[in-house]
This record gives C-alpha cells, structure tokens and sequence, in this order.
C-alpha cells in the first residue's frame, strides 16, 4: 500500500493540501532506496520536454523584458503537479548555451563528462554536506586528495586545498592568504592600509573587485606592464616594488597570469620569482610577498611538467603544437617555489559548473583563513575532527565540485588530461586552416592557448558605409546572436571589442571562436566555415538592401 505524508490539516480554504496527498514514493527516496528508478524517470520526462535534438548551439528564446516578468511574478497560492512543473521549467533554458553541440564555440565552456553529471547527482540525492566530516562522511578527505593531486604535479607533497565556486573565489582566497601572511594580527585587528597587490595587465579583470571585497581597495591593486608574449615586464615589476616600499607600502602579494581566455597570457614564473626574491635579498626587507599562479587555465599544462622532449615528441606528431605546449610549460614550471594556485575543472577539467580548487602548497593556508582564534594541529586530522567552515569562506558548500572534479581525474588521469589537451589544440589549427581558406577572414592572434582570433573583411559594406568597421563588426554579431537565439544552426562565436595582438598595440575590434566540442571532426570544422561565411554574405546582403541598419552597439569588454 502506497505511503502518503500523515499531515491532514486542512488549509483555510477547507481542501486538503497538495503535500497533504503526496506519495512519498514518488516525492522522496526510501530509506532502502528501492524506489531510485523514480529519480530516473523524472530526469527523462524534463529531458522530453527540452525536446531539442539538433545542432543549434543554444535554445531557442524571445526577446523579453525582465521587469515586465518580474512584475507579475509571485508564489503560487497552491503547488502544481511534477508533470505541470517540469513543463513549466523548460522555460529556464530558453537562450542557455547548448554546450553538447558543436557550434557552440562562444568561450571555454565544454560539455561535461556524462560520469561528473551522474555522481554530482547521486550527491544531490543524498544532499551531502560537506561543511564537516562527521556528517559529511570522506567528501573532506577526498576534497584534499583532489588538492594533493593536483598539488603533485606542480611538485608539491603536502598540498592541500578548498574547493570552491569559481575562479574569482580561488583568487579571494589567494589573497587572503596572502593579507594573513604578510599580516597576522588582520585576522581580528583588521587590515592595515599599507598593503598591495601586484598582478599583469593581462590578468584577470577581478582581481580589483576581489582586492574591495577583502577591505584592501581595488586601488591598491596595481597592474604591472605586459611585455612580448603577454609576460609580465620584469624591469617594470621590479621597479614597481621599489616605488612601493618608498611610499611606506608592503606588496602583499604578487598574483602571476597562468594563462587567460583571450591571448593566453601566462608569465614566466622562475623568472618572476627569482628576481623578485634577489630584489628583497639585496634589498633586506622583513618580509616576503605571497606568490599565486591564477593557473585556471594553465593547469592543464601542469600535466606535462616533467616530461621529457623525447616523450613529447612521441605523443606528439605537430611540432607547432608540440613547441607552444613545451613554451607554457617553461613558463609554469616555476609555481613548484609558489605559495598557491587556483584550477576551474568546468573550464578543461570536462565538469559541469562551478568546479573550482584553491591549491596551496601547504596547511598553513588554513589558519591564514580562518578568524586568527584556532590553529589547526595533527589532531583536527582525526575523522570525527576536521571541520572545513574553520577556513571557508561559505559554510553550507555543496559536495558536487569535489565529486566533479575527483570523477574527471581519476577517468582521465594525468595522460588523458594531456591527450585531452593536444585534441584541442589539434582542432584549434585546423579550424584555423579552414578558416583562412575564406577571403574574408584573417587570424590575428599567435596564442599558446588554442583561441582563435580573427577579423573579418566587410568591404562590400564599407565601401557603401560611412562609419567605423567597429560598428560594422558590432552589427554583425548582434545579427549572428539574434540567428542563434533563433535556434538557427549558426555557429555561435563571440567578439572582442577591444583586442590587442601585442601589449602596446593599438585597440582592434575582433572576433572569437573557442573549439571545444570532442566532436569536432573534419566534416563539421568544414560545415563550420562553410556556416560562418554564408552568415556573413546574408548579413552584407541585407545591410546593402537595407534590411539591416547599422548603429552603435555597446558590448562588455571580453572575460579575459
């Protein structure tokens, strides 16, 4: 006889409740599991209702106004049925990015390994904590197995680490270490004012906000000039300090690139840390900045530190790709002298968002976390002892990050993240070479990332056309985007508004493309193309016939 919820109160409207008449078989998990088919069947039925099978790299949506919405939106006086409900939430994912196809080649955004969605559900199901270890069971164990991991192949043995949603939060807790490092007493006293942070031009644009966020101010976040190769310029870091220590200023920490979205820029850190610790040798400060690799990238390349050109020229036949994968490494090798780094395993880990690690090199980033009122001792690694919201900046964390991230490293392991790469670079120079086959696109940029940059020639407008190519590119995405949100097979691509092929140039408004479906294969990088140019022709054809008018259109600036 099929169980219901005992409660029989009435509502004031004098019917019984929809909680009132639930099944509970069909609402929750029993106790002996035996009714786990449900959750399946329930996933099925919202799968049914997306109904989408094609290549289209989003989901079809309308233009709406989010306060017209807002407006009449309110809690349901009375629940709805799953069947109504599920309907009603395909809604959501009207205009979401459909990572699965293709296409969908706007930023660095896979689709996820099938076995990081299933376990992460399975963690859902069972709503697992992982604030402590006495109810969360070994989440917190296998969260620092995954921080040792990783930690090895940056050479570190006693590595431990948070995971975390996001790379914004790997660099929140990388310079709050940094903040309690240089600083003990800020753990409870506050922040002194005298403290900076130093980071490339080229780095993430968050690091600000983060620095505001910690009390510090986002003007003590000072960006040190990028030279050929998008490295940090050595001659300005240093003088950087000097003037900062004449202003009665301390660095705090100095945050390197380890490789971002757009040019990849990645600094050279055994050189970064070798004249920054000659400078404060010779110079005979009291104190040394914190180091972190903004590595949520450049992580992935952390897999082939250590391995010899021989084996490298075994694993891999294109001796371009083969050359920029070796000249990253050279870069990163230097992280092993670092204090921290951070990882997105949603960005080239194959896991669903947010996946994220703060890596550090030892515990002590645990006590440079917490309230400055505890110390962590040999006994807090006693199970039954270990409790993460000591050091975490959120205490009710979910445990699918940790999942996501131990599911991904362990099928691929350190030779299928390596292969994992090498595919993608792979794709990226042959969709390069398809796409400069076109008359009307050019590649811009040299990466050691597997972007690609690129502009296109609109002569046939500009030779009608009065105002800026800006406005012309601007137009064009906006036509591209109102295709794709259309559910039209377009490949979705995104634009640069302010690109820089090196670091002094010029501002180029350019377009990117970001490869990062396993299927990319010959025939579809060619359909691609193929695509992209007829996209451009319907675009010249209807601005020339007057279809389309050209305007000034404002865009973000890219995440970088």
């Amino acid at each position: 006889m099929e169980s219901t919820i005992l409660i029989r109160e009435e509502n004031d409207m004098g019917s019984a409740s929809l909680l009132n008449s639930m099944e509970l078989e069909k609402e929750f998990l029993k106790s002996n599991e035996s009714n786990f088919d449900v959750l399946l069947q329930k996933i099925s039925t919202i799968h049914e209702h997306l109904n989408n099978k094609d290549l289209n790299p989003k989901f079809k949506v309308n233009t709406f106004s989010y306060n017209e919405i807002l407006d009449e939106v309110a809690i349901p006086e009375k629940g709805s049925s799953s069947e109504e409900v599920f309907e009603n939430l395909s809604e959501l994912f009207e205009g979401s990015i459909r990572t699965q196809s293709p296409y969908s080649l706007f930023n660095m955004v896979p689709s996820p390994l099938i076995d990081t969605v299933a376990a992460s559900t399975i963690t859902q199901l069972y709503n697992t904590n992982s604030l402590m270890d006495s109810f969360g069971g070994k989440v917190l164990l296998f969260e620092q197995k995954i921080a040792r991991m990783l930690g090895k192949l940056a050479g570190w043995n006693d590595a431990h680490g948070v995971a975390c949603n996001g790379g914004k939060l790997t660099l929140l807790y990388a310079v709050k270490s940094a903040i309690s490092k240089i600083d003990p007493d800020s753990r409870n006293k506050g922040i002194d004012k005298n403290l900076v942070v130093l980071t490339n031009e080229s780095s993430h644009y968050c690091v600000e906000h983060v620095c505001s966020i910690l009390g510090l101010g986002s003007d003590n976040c000072i960006r040190i000039q990028s030279e050929d190769g998008w490295k940090m310029n050595i001659k300005n870091l240093l003088e950087t300090i000097q003037e900062q220590h004449k202003k009665g200023k301390k660095v705090a920490a100095i945050i390197c690139a380890g490789g971002t979205t757009i040019n990849f820029a990645c600094d050279d850190t055994v050189s970064v840390y070798k004249n920054v610790k000659e400078l404060f040798e010779n110079s005979n400060q009291d104190y040394f900045p914190y180091f972190h690799l903004d590595s949520v990238i450049g992580w992935l390349w952390m897999n082939f530190i250590g391995v010899s050109e021989s084996e490298l020229n075994k694993k891999i036949s294109n001796e371009k790709i083969k050359n920029k994968i070796m000249e990253v490494v050279k870069r990163i090798e230097g992280v092993s002298n670092f204090d921290s780094f951070g990882v997105d395993m949603h960005k080239n880990g194959l896991c669903p968002y947010s996946t994220s690690m703060f890596i550090s090199k030892t515990d002590d980033n645990f006590d440079y976390l917490n309230d400055g009122k505890y110390s962590y001792g040999e006994d807090d690694y006693e199970f039954g002892n270990f409790r993460a919201y000591r050091y975490t900046f959120e205490n009710s964390r979910p445990a699918t990050g940790i999942v996501n991230s131990w599911i991904a490293m362990n099928r691929l392991g350190r030779t299928g993240f390596q292969d994992y790469l090498i595919k993608l670079k792979s794709i990226s120079e042959e969709l390069k070479i398809k796409l400069e086959e076109s008359e009307k696109i050019s590649i811009l940029n040299k990466s050691l990332g597997w972007e690609i940059v690129f502009d296109i020639d609109f002569n046939r407008i500009e030779k009608n056309y009065n105002g800026s190519y800006e406005n012309i590119a601007k137009a064009f995405m906006q036509y591209c985007w109102d295709e794709v949100n259309a559910g039209k097979v377009v490949p979705l691509i995104s634009i640069v508004p302010e690109y820089k092929i090196y670091p002094g140039d010029i501002n180029h408004t350019a377009f990117l493309i970001f490869p990062m479906s396993m299927y990319l294969d010959s025939e579809i990088i060619s359909d691609i193309v193929i695509k992209l140019n007829e996209t451009i022709d319907e675009f010249e054809i209807k601005v020339l016939s007057g279809d389309i008018s050209i305007g000034q259109i404002d865009f973000e600036k890219p995440i970088r």
